[in-house]
This record gives structure tokens, sequence and C-alpha cells, in this order.
């Protein structure tokens, strides 16, 4: 039989006369309170995901079939998303530029904690208001 040397907890406690099953369920680890909500889970008061890609080559190419091909291509894991990402509205920071290509517009979008834009389909967030001049 082979020994298994105490842990000090387990020393103590006997010392003290606690039982080691005591001593155990004192160390048990404890499950972590949610400090906030989950952020890795997308703002349901924000609407949908957008599809935004920092390439507008990119971004035509993903949108050549449709939105909804484009979602479920960008929900395979396996697929090559050419750098798109379905962004939570509420990491979008407004619209920083435009362009019309081949007749389609297309509106570049601020995304938090990035500095390059993603393009989206223009008119899928709102842009905010020019401000005032003096």
């Amino acid at each position: 039989m082979t020994r298994r040397p105490l842990s000090d907890a387990v020393l103590v406690a006997l010392a003290l006369g606690l039982g080691a099953t005591q001593v155990q369920a004192q160390q048990a680890p404890r499950a972590p309170r949610a400090a906030g909500p989950d952020r890795s889970a997308p703002d349901r008061r924000a609407g949908p995901p957008v599809i935004g890609c920092p390439s507008l080559a990119n971004y035509r190419m993903l949108m050549r079939d449709g939105a909804a091909a484009a979602a479920a291509h960008l929900a395979d894991p396996k697929a090559d998303h050419l750098g798109c990402a379905a962004l939570a509205r509420t990491e979008v920071t407004g619209i920083v530029d435009k362009v019309t290509l081949g007749g389609q517009s297309y509106d570049c979008a601020g995304v938090r904690g990035t500095t390059a834009c993603h393009w989206i389909a223009p008119g899928t967030i709102p842009e905010a208001p020019a401000p005032a001049k003096r």
C-alpha cells in the first residue's frame, strides 16, 4: 500500500480536532460568480449582428449570394471567412467612409478595438449627426 503525505491543511485540521471531511469540504473550489453580463454573448437589445469585412473586395465576394448565405458561411468554422465577421451592433462606432462601386453603395463602419473600418451594407447602421459648426 502506498502512503500519500497529508497536506498541511489536513494536518492542521487533525491537530485542531476537525475531521478530514470538513477540511476537504472547505477546500472544494467554488464556482466563479458572474461579475456582470456575459460580454461574449450578442446584445439582443441592439439588434442582429452586422456582417462586415476590412476589405471591400472580400465583402463583395462574401455577399455575392446574399446575406443569408454569408451568415451561413461565417457560421461554418472550417470555412475561409476572408477576414469577415458578424459584428455586434454595440461594437460599431459609426460610419467613417462611403464608396460607390459598380452602381452599388457601401459604408465602412468604425469598430471598437481596431483602427480598420469594416465594410457593411449601406443604411445598416444609422449615421451619427454631423457636429454643429460654430
